[in-house]
């Protein structure tokens, strides 16, 4: 049962032989990719997650588990345009683009970041060691989250790129989503489409087909304030896992607690598990955001988990598998808001020399919560066995979209919400 719990935390795909596809690809030669590493000034331990963005633009990135980071900047940009990186609890820097010539993905640019000293009322500050921290957030989850079902509407998109740029695939979707209450870990949220669109750019050259599995479904099963956390039940996590403080941050303006945790065996034999930081509200004790990890890196049978159907002669390789969960505040209710998910993996067929790597990538934003009773209808409810792509054209529908008319895969996600927010404005109204 535990492992059944882990796997449905992550973000699967299902890889079968491609033969024939009538498709073209479009080749983007007008863009170059920059290359950085984003670490403490003081330890010098790599920042994950931390936020990177072509200042004026809708041009943005984050850092992966290791701290590095890729940003593709248009071939006519100045090099006097600036970059700016963030971290929550850190002080920001600007840098220029020409600050990054010569940077490639094996030699990036080193960005070290200086946390900021955080000046609180000593009544803020409470005694408290990790462990203890942690059961006392979970203690307050009927407290702190809604103990009835939600209605919701979100914006939700995924991705699967091959190599550094190409994408083989993309998907938007508008969701409804009837989110359970927190009173019963064991009941189920649920989701339909409301409205969706997505392309597909394979050309005879693929020797794989690359189905993303689960997706929509994934982004609700990684809030872990609602489901088993990390892969084993509540009464296991003591056995499980080690907890130790982290730099504590500011968000919303509002103090946070961090609480590291880490799996406490990393045996090549031992249950694959996670690795991350929770992000508890000092008055609260709400935890307002999770950041984690599986401890894929060096396991070779992590390829199982993510992988149920393969060819026989191909070798999968996980690279890396991250995760981020946030929550927002509203009347003295802490609400699901924001999940992103990330896998990165390489493939190599028997006795070929050269890998392919490939990434999927898949974000979903509540952008309103509904009054009343809200439930999804049983006939349209996406399944965990469902794979987007394969149903996204049931829901296609142009002049929804009306002005934003293309799929743009390198805009963060607020600024896409932000150019549809008439439709769904309107749509509320109806």
């Amino acid at each position: 049962m535990k492992r059944f719990f882990s796997i449905l935390m992550l973000a699967l795909f299902s890889m079968t032989t491609f033969f024939a596809y009538a498709g073209t690809e479009r080749e983007q030669n007008d863009f170059f990719v920059i290359y950085g590493k984003i670490i403490d000034v003081d330890t010098g331990v790599p920042l994950y997650f931390a936020s990177i963005n072509l200042d004026g633009t809708n041009i943005a990135n984050v850092t992966n588990s290791e701290g590095f980071f890729s940003l593709k900047l248009p071939l006519d940009i100045s090099s006097e345009r600036t970059i700016t990186t963030s971290y929550l609890g850190y002080m920001s820097n600007v840098l220029k683009v020409s600050d990054f010539t010569g940077s490639t993905e094996s030699k990036p640019l080193i960005i070290s970041m200086k946390s900021v000293p955080l000046s609180l009322d000593p009544v803020t500050i409470r005694g408290y060691d990790a462990r203890s921290l942690f059961h006392e957030a979970y203690g307050k989850i009927k407290q702190n989250y809604p103990q009835r079902d939600v209605g919701m509407t979100a914006f939700y998109r995924e991705m699967v790129k091959k190599g550094g740029s190409r994408y083989l695939s993309l998907n938007e979707a508008i969701i409804d989503i009837e989110k359970a209450a927190y009173d019963d870990f064991f009941s189920m949220d649920k989701a339909a489409v409301y409205k969706g669109r997505g392309s597909i750019n394979y050309n005879s050259s693929d020797t794989l087909f690359i189905h993303y599995q689960g997706g929509i479904m994934s982004s609700l099963y990684v809030d872990l304030v609602k489901r088993p956390f990390a892969g084993v039940y509540y009464e296991s996590i003591d056995y499980y896992y080690n907890f130790k403080m982290g730099q504590s941050a500011i968000i919303d303006d509002k103090f946070f607690y961090v609480v590291e945790f880490d799996q406490k065996t990393h045996d090549p034999d031992a249950e694959i598990l996670y690795r991350g930081r929770m992000f508890i509200e000092s008055e609260s004790l709400a935890i307002g955001r999770i950041e984690f990890a599986m401890n894929v890196e060096g396991r070779k049978d992590a390829g199982s988990i993510f992988v149920p159907k393969k060819p026989a002669n191909l070798r999968v390789d996980v690279e890396q598998a991250t995760y981020i969960v946030n929550f927002k505040e509203y009347d003295g209710l802490w609400y699901y808001d924001y999940a992103r998910l990330e896998v990165k993996f390489s493939t190599r067929r028997k006795r070929a020399i050269f890998r392919n790597y490939y990434s999927v990538l898949s974000e979903m934003a509540v952008t309103d919560h509904k009054v009343g009773d809200f439930k999804i209808d049983p006939e349209n409810r996406i399944r965990y066995k469902d794979i987007l792509s394969e149903k996204v054209k049931d829901f296609q529908d142009d002049d929804f979209w009306e002005h934003y008319n293309i799929i743009e895969p390198d805009a963060s996600i607020d600024a896409i919400i932000r150019r549809i927010i008439r439709q769904l404005n309107r749509r509320e109204k109806n």
